[in-house]
């Protein structure tokens, strides 16, 4: 939003320029007053009480309207009228002044915004270069640089733990413009494991914000210490549940000034916690598939990354019963789902499927994870992420000669229409329990990393109480059994059309494998096998424990 030129203003015989603090519609308002009702003047005060700009000459002994702006006041002069008169000027000024609000939550807004899209597109530059980096210090240097951009504070440190010894050892320590040309605060290069940072790494989710009272926090040399105002940490992992491992720590130090606000009224908060734990996950899926590497341990790697990406147990949404299934056919696989929240409160059921079966598939992965994540963040319509995605992954794709093929349904709490998005994924299979037949809604997009810029579509499909979908993976359909036989499409839809009637998500997908595991014949697989299942079962039913029984 533009703000208004300096305003001229005749005082006597004199003129001024005295710059006009609110926005130019706003401004215009307000010059209009005097014009249409004589004698009538309308003054601008900043926060502080100075007046920033005065519209038409007061009279004598006027009456005064005032009316409050979010940083200031509005303060007319009305000459002894008519309480008519003077009711009109305060509503004219209560309109401007609401105004100004609607202006400044647009704005702030828009900041917001622009932000999250310009830290989409750092965390996909910064994914595929922290994986060619030549070694640890220089991938963390990296991350840490990135960090500090992304989410506007003075310093970043990211700290190695050294489990044997009880301490952590400063890998990287960024500092911004803020601080050149101050005398720096030194930190010790190895620091115990203790204090505040012993709840940073001790934390299993979330993030551990201090805030500065009195006096610093901790002692000279620790990190703590750094901050004048706050300082927010989080671990560096890899793996999940009992292969969880600590790599060490990602603390963030003081945010730095911001447009309108100095680094002291600035604070860290909800946003600047989203930023770190994103790239401590990046650098603990690059730092631990490394580690992991370097062992020659690939099958643990593998694991790694998967329980990085690939939720930790369903989605509860009324209405709706959804179970999913994963199968990996080597050590690192290129499949994909998640449940993923929308801006507009819908969850969009995501399934996706990198070419190749290697490290660079699964890192590919983690990055359109990350991405499409924040994407659906600020976007209400899938379409509107799958059209963001392709171009954000396009240089990815391309440089690593590879490509994705996605899928994605948007699911509303109780309601039966939902949006469907593909980005020439497989078909989509529908069982209709009115019909008792299997619908198959098929492919015409185009995958990601085929054009910079194509354009998706967005289906609506209405289901009724009992109706099922089925996402699944070509894993599935181009299984083969010893005679060199596949699966297929036609074997795939007969056996849903089975199983769908009246059966719970789970008992669906764990026929589905049943029935591939068994048509194999032993044979192991060649490609990765996943598959999603969205049962409808109308407003206000109630669905499934995490044992998988119906409540």
């Amino acid at each position: 939003m533009e703000r208004a030129a300096p305003h001229q203003v005749r005082s006597g015989d004199r003129q001024h320029l005295i710059p006009v603090t609110i926005h130019q519609g706003s401004s215009e308002l307000l010059a209009a007053i005097p014009r249409v009702f004589e004698g009538v003047s309308v003054e601008v005060f900043d926060a502080a009480g100075a007046a920033t700009a005065c519209f038409g000459l007061p009279g004598d002994d006027p009456d005064r309207v005032r009316a409050d702006l979010p940083h200031g006041a509005l303060v007319a002069s009305v000459p002894k009228a008519t309480p008519e008169l003077q009711a009109l000027v305060a509503s004219l000024l209560a309109t401007v002044a609401e105004r100004e609000r609607l202006e400044g939550d647009m704005e702030s807004m828009n900041t917001s915004s622009l932000r999250l899209l310009e830290q989409v597109s750092m965390f996909g530059e910064t994914l595929p270069r922290l994986s060619a980096g030549g070694d640890d210090a220089e991938i963390a240097s990296l991350g840490v640089r990135a960090c500090q951009r992304a989410a506007g504070v003075q310093q970043v440190v990211y700290l190695g733990l050294q489990q044997s010894k009880g301490c952590c050892e400063v890998v990287v320590h960024v500092a911004g413009d803020a601080l050149r040309g101050r005398t720096p605060v030194e930190l010790d290069p190895t620091l115990p494991v203790a204090g505040f940072l012993a709840d940073v790494l001790g934390v299993e989710e979330g993030v551990v914000l201090r805030s500065v009272v009195d006096a610093r926090l901790g002692e000279l040399g620790s990190v703590e210490y750094l901050a004048e105002h706050q300082v927010m940490g989080v671990p560096v992992t890899y793996g999940a549940g009992d292969k969880r491992v600590t790599l060490g720590a990602l603390l963030l130090v003081d945010k730095a000034a911001t447009y309108g606000r100095t680094a002291e009224e600035s604070q860290l908060g909800n946003e600047e916690g989203q930023v770190a734990e994103s790239f401590a996950a990046m650098l603990g899926a690059v730092l631990g598939a490394r580690k992991t590497a370097a062992f020659g341990k690939e099958l643990a790697m593998a694991r790694t990354i998967q329980h990085q990406i690939l939720p930790e147990k369903p989605v509860v949404l009324g209405g709706f019963d959804i179970a999913a299934r994963y199968y990996a056919c080597g050590a690192v696989g290129g499949d994909y789902y998640d449940y993923v929240p929308l801006a507009d409160g819908r969850t969009m059921v995501v399934i996706a499927d990198v070419s190749g079966h290697n490290l660079a598939s699964g890192m590919i992965m983690v990055s359109a994870r990350a991405m499409l994540r924040t994407l659906a963040s600020v976007h209400d319509s899938p379409k509107q992420v799958f059209d963001n995605l392709a171009v954000r992954m396009f240089d990815d794709l391309t440089r690593t000669e590879r490509f994705l093929t996605a899928a994605a349904v948007a699911l509303r709490h109780d309601d039966g229409a939902v949006d469907y998005v593909c980005a020439g994924h497989n078909d989509m299979l529908v069982y209709r329990a009115a019909t008792d037949r299997v619908e198959s809604i098929a492919s015409e997009s185009t995958i990601l990393g085929f054009l910079r810029a194509p354009e998706y579509g967005v289906r609506r499909i209405q289901l009724a109480p009992g109706d099922c979908l089925l996402l699944y993976t070509d894993g599935i359909t181009e299984a083969m059994d010893d005679t060199g036989t596949m699966f297929g499409d036609d074997r795939l839809a007969a056996v849903f059309a089975q199983l769908a009637p009246n059966r719970s998500a789970q008992r669906v997908i764990d026929g589905v494998v049943s029935e591939l595991e068994t048509f194999r014949r032993g044979m192991v697989g060649n490609d990765d096998v996943t598959a999603v299942v969205i049962r409808y079962d109308g407003p206000g039913c109630q669905h499934r424990t995490e044992a998988g029984e119906r409540r």
